[in-house]
């Protein structure tokens, strides 16, 4: 049996937080793999749970710490006045797991955020030096929005855009000389469930109902990377569920869906009654970000009880030009009566997280405050995200052409930490005054 390592590879960053996260499109790919009869094995360097390391405490849905290394920072970041880590797997834990998984026939290298590319290249130097003539590929966000500097940097033999899971399985296929017919799915709702059997702790997992999303907003680069957008049977969506509830003991699901609401009542109410009518007892979390404008009374309540805990809705802005020009997917109106409607439901403003933008091309830091401001009126909590210019989307156009970014940049220059874009003057202690305000109205807000 031709077997297949999949590695998932160290966060490089000056701040990272495990907020349920998994490697969900290696994962399926491993379990297309071993569908068509591969073995299958894992190395998730970013793995809190593995058994020779120290767990760090978690809050009570799962989420937590890396284990962190400080490690010297890249020439092009010195002037950072932040200390730089590598997050995951000690690296002696890392080469005693390679050096277990025996010599693999094919190693596949997903990717994260494209300023995360240090620990990609880390991994694929050290599988290199341990297993010189094994073919790698590398697949994941940032080996898609930067596939030029993937080809020539990275170290890998093959580089992969875009969805994975069927050119993976060509690939493999093709680099094990296996010769033979593989199952190819027709439909998303045909794709065998991720692999979570390789992990080692499955209390909280990732789930994803619906591929891509049907709006196009301007920041986003969730088409370039997921596609045209596809939303699955939501009967299977709840039968996976279910599955993992009583296969796994699975208490914790993260949907991953960048669009979960859109055709409510198709799709998430579906799944919703589901979960009630099996009384699943278990807790949901949506890290992404909702929208707003699908938000009523109805569905916040099916929320409520099914076990929706951790609510998070996009805003970006409460400027109604600049929603506009984003891509017009909410209004601040559409904000205020989804809130609204979470808290006639029974949830409270600890609950409910907004998502604000700052630092986007052509945005000065009145707006900033002001969409804080307007959270807080409408009572909820803001949650700011520091914009990263993305290849390929129209603010990354932007960024070059109105803040002089540049786009051939090394990708570490696209990371939020460092608030690459500025306009008008403003320093990093602008964007800081920014979040301290934000922090105040919060802390106002659960007086």
């Amino acid at each position: 049996m031709h077997k297949v390592l999949l590695i998932n590879p160290w966060i490089y960053d000056f701040a990272a937080f495990d907020m349920w996260a998994k490697p969900l499109g290696l994962l399926y790919i491993g379990g297309l793999l071993q569908q068509n009869g591969y073995q299958v094995e894992l190395i998730n360097c970013l793995d809190r749970h593995h058994p020779e390391l120290v767990e760090i405490k978690r809050d009570e849905f799962g989420c937590g710490k890396f284990y962190k290394e400080i490690v010297e920072k890249p020439d092009i970041l010195k002037g950072v006045p932040r200390r730089y880590g590598r997050y995951g797997l000690p690296l002696p834990i890392f080469r005693k797991e390679l050096n277990k998984k025996g010599n693999p026939d094919v190693v596949l290298v997903t990717s994260g955020m494209t300023y995360w590319y240090p620990g990609v290249f880390h991994v694929i130097s050290e599988v290199k030096k341990l297993f010189p003539t094994v073919p790698v590929v590398l697949g994941g966000t940032y080996a898609t929005l930067c596939y030029d500097h993937a080809l020539q940097y990275s170290g890998a033999d093959y580089v992969v855009k875009g969805e994975g899971e069927l050119k993976a399985l060509s690939l493999v296929n093709e680099l094990c000389g296996a010769g033979r017919e593989y199952n190819i799915p027709g439909s998303i709702d045909e794709y065998p469930y991720p692999a979570y059997n390789l992990l080692n702790n499955k209390k909280s997992l990732a789930i994803l109902t619906s591929r891509g999303c049907p709006f196009g907003c301007t920041y986003c680069a969730s088409r370039i990377v997921a596609g045209k957008f596809r939303q699955r049977n939501p009967i299977k969506v709840a039968d996976e569920i279910e599955f993992y509830v009583y296969n796994y003991g699975t208490k914790n699901f993260a949907f991953y869906d960048d669009a979960l609401l859109i055709n409510p009542e198709r799709h998430i109410y579906v799944i919703l009654d589901e979960i009630i009518e099996r009384k699943l007892n278990c807790y949901f979390h949506t890290p992404n970000g909702m929208h707003a404008s699908q938000l009523n009374c109805s569905l916040a309540y099916k929320m409520f009880k099914s076990g929706f805990k951790t609510i998070r809705i996009s805003l970006e802005t409460s400027n109604p030009e600049k929603q506009r020009l984003m891509g017009n997917k909410v209004t601040s109106e559409e904000l205020k009566n989804a809130i609204n409607s979470l808290k006639e439901a029974g949830y409270k403003s600890k609950d409910i997280g907004v998502y604000i933008l700052i630092g986007l091309p052509g945005q000065h830091i009145e707006e900033m405050r002001e969409s804080v401001k307007y959270v807080y009126n409408c009572g909820a909590m803001a949650k700011i995200a520091v914009y990263s210019p993305i290849p390929g989307t129209e603010e990354w156009e932007k960024a070059v052409t109105e803040s002089g970014f540049n786009p051939d940049s090394d990708p570490l220059l696209h990371n939020d930490s460092i608030f690459p874009i500025r306009l008008g003057g403003m320093s990093t202690k602008d964007f800081q005054k920014v979040k301290a305000f934000a922090l105040e109205c919060n802390n106002m807000q659960q007086l």
